[in-house]
């Protein structure tokens, strides 16, 4: 009897991989291909792995740096599909009826819980004001804008607030608002728009959508209270909130300033002020969950 591919001289059945190294034996190019296609997987997987390694490393341990990318690719006077384009959908939205620029729309995104942006936009989707606060002592996103003849750069949640209060010459002003027991909301510098800037106006300070990071520590919280008081006095004004010339700032106000870092940044499209925000400057904190403590 022939003996056939598939059997031993003595008849016996050939094993699966006996008529693989066989078939293997005789057939360089289909050898050639299994080590080929072999090959291509490893590093197909290798490749996977890497990224999904990297991409997880970045959203833990280096996503700082992304998120910095994205807001410097972001302006007021921008429209908002940008603004979605970097950031995603805003999880809150708000109309703001009867402005100067018409009926607008608060947009607040939160692209991680270390930090919140906010924007106005007018009727058109054109972003009249912008900013951003940081809720994380880790996260210090920078930006520059123009004054006293240079280029100035400042970063939020480490450039303290007296060092950004607006110049005499800028006719800055500050404004508070201290309800009581609740503690601070907010204080903020407002440098208004005037050619040198580009016809934008600008705002820097703290708002108590974040803990605010010290600095330093000299006055005990109650002396903010105290001084808060003392000036709402002084200017004869109603409410829980005050405005003021930055040229007016005594020095208690400075020192008071010295002692936190900034944690929010503002800016507005040329030719528009502040009063878009019908309150607050940026994400409204009675709107918001409250961010991560520090």
């Amino acid at each position: 009897m022939v003996e056939t591919d598939g059997e031993h001289a003595q008849g016996k059945q050939l094993t699966l991989g006996e008529r693989f190294k066989n078939l293997t034996e005789r057939n360089l190019p289909l050898v050639a291909i299994l080590y080929v296609s072999s090959t291509v997987t490893a590093v197909s997987t290798f490749i996977t792995a890497s990224v999904t390694g990297g991409h997880w490393y970045q959203q833990h341990f280096n996503w700082q740096s992304g998120e910095y990318a994205k807001l410097a690719k972001l302006h007021a006077g921008y429209t908002l599909d940008k603004f979605e384009e970097e950031l995603g959908r805003p999880s809150i939205q708000v109309a703001i009826n009867k402005t100067s620029l018409e009926n607008l729309t608060q947009n607040t995104f939160q692209p991680r819980s270390e930090y919140w942006v906010d924007t106005v936009t007018d009727p058109h989707k054109r972003v009249v004001a912008y900013a951003v606060t940081s809720c994380s002592p880790d996260f210090k996103p920078s930006f520059t804008y123009w004054g006293d003849q240079q280029d100035k750069t400042f970063s939020l949640n480490e450039t303290g607030f007296a060092s950004v209060l607006p110049s005499i010459r800028y006719g800055g002003t500050v404004k508070g608002n201290y309800p009581g027991s609740m503690g601070p909301r907010y204080y903020f510098a407002i440098r208004p728009r005037s050619v040198i800037s580009h016809n934008r106006s600008y705002a820097w300070g703290l708002t108590n959508l974040c803990p605010w990071k010290a600095i330093k520590s000299t006055h005990s919280s109650d002396t903010w209270s105290d001084w808060f008081s003392r000036e709402m006095r002084r200017l004869n004004t109603g409410g829980n909130a005050i405005t003021l010339r930055a040229s007016e700032l005594d020095q208690l106000g400075r020192d008071l300033m010295s002692e936190y870092a900034i944690n929010t940044y503002a800016e507005t499209a040329p030719f528009v002020d502040f009063n878009v925000y019908p309150e607050q400057i940026g994400a409204n904190p009675l709107l918001t969950p409250p961010g991560p403590a520090n």
